[in-house]
């Protein structure tokens, strides 16, 4: 027993250690390129940048370990909220699917003897409440893209489908979240297409699944001042996020208007995170470059910005999250005393 727990510990340190290396694998093969655009940059402006995406990743953390609490995982806030940064430094690097960040999470959390459907949960409550802001920003930044710029009719037929369709997926995320009904529905036929697919019965899971989210939905609906303090760290971390973007034009020329920023931030993030590329890298300087260029920006000054957004946004959060690796490998246990904490602090 000794020996097979042992070998667990093992194969989830060796885990965490390759997640963290993939990620700086990323940074050293782009690291000439962002030593030439570090060097192009105001630096005075992008000490503020710095600024902002502490803010940001400081919102994510702390949002990760307040929905946490809510779905009953009894962490201390700060092991909840180092882990919540390392995850979301990790997973803006290296995303794909979102599936590096949330694989780190259970990594971590099931050390210290905690629910990995509960981890899994909240981790998916949380992710879909913080990216319901970009799938609203997004169709809005096609419809001022549409309106700002000629396109053909067949450009003008996907822009607009494209524009219904996530106008969809809002509300479809958001009702499956927080309508029983439905969101009964739609388990019931993830688990008949698993069934069909992998031949195995999971309705217990999906029923837990299910009892997993009401239980968090209704914390929610007892404590309303929770779902403001969630609303308010949502709106603080992508207004940081934006920030970020226009203090790194603002550093390499001339700032932007509002419309035309969040249009190119908008489409640019969405279509990195939609990209079957880790991390978006490369998609999403794309995107932002074009989207900018189209808006009337020069060509060089929006790819210079995406990439100064990229290095400052995505690669530097990262390198500073392995200063808590060690830290949070050596956790491995809730102690009853962190139980009786984690509990009075809920009720």
């Amino acid at each position: 027993m000794e020996h097979s727990k042992g070998r667990r510990q093992r194969l989830i340190v060796v885990s965490v250690a390759l997640l963290a290396l993939l990620g700086i694998v990323i940074v050293a093969l782009a690291w000439e390129q962002v030593r030439q655009i570090l060097g192009q940059a105001d630096w005075r402006l992008v000490s503020f940048t710095l600024l902002f995406t502490a803010v940001s990743y400081g919102c994510l953390g702390y949002g990760f370990a307040v929905t946490s609490k809510l779905f009953g995982i009894r962490m201390s806030q700060r092991d909840l909220f180092e882990i919540g940064f390392v995850s979301f430094a990790l997973n803006h690097l290296v995303a794909f699917g979102g599936a590096a960040g949330y694989s780190l999470r259970v990594l971590l959390i099931k050390r210290r003897r905690q629910s990995i459907r509960d981890v899994l949960v909240a981790s998916l409550f949380h992710s879909t409440f913080n990216n319901l802001m970009l799938l609203t920003l997004f169709p809005i930044g096609l419809v001022y893209l549409f309106l700002s710029y000629p396109l053909a009719r067949g450009e003008a037929t996907s822009v607009a489908t494209a524009v219904a369709l996530l106008f969809l997926l809002v509300l479809l995320a958001a009702v499956v979240i927080f309508v029983k009904p439905l969101r009964v529905v739609v388990l019931h036929g993830l688990r008949k297409a698993a069934y069909k697919i992998t031949r195995r019965n999971i309705e217990a899971q999906a029923k837990e699944l299910n009892r997993t989210l009401e239980r968090g939905i209704n914390a929610l609906k007892e404590r309303p001042l929770v779902l403001v303090l969630l609303m308010g760290l949502v709106v603080a971390d992508w207004a940081s996020c934006v920030a970020v973007l226009e203090l790194c034009f603002d550093a390499l020329g001339d700032p932007l208007s509002p419309g035309v920023l969040l249009t190119g931030f908008a489409i640019g993030v969405a279509l990195g995170l939609l990209s079957m590329v880790p991390g978006g890298l490369g998609v999403q300087e794309a995107s932002m470059a074009t989207v900018y260029t189209l808006l009337g920006v020069p060509l060089e000054q929006a790819t210079l910005a995406a990439i100064l957004f990229r290095v400052i946004y995505y690669f530097i959060p990262f390198l500073i999250s392995l200063g808590f690796y060690w830290r949070l490998l050596r956790g491995n246990k809730v102690t009853p005393e962190l139980y009786l904490s984690s509990s009075g602090a809920d009720s």
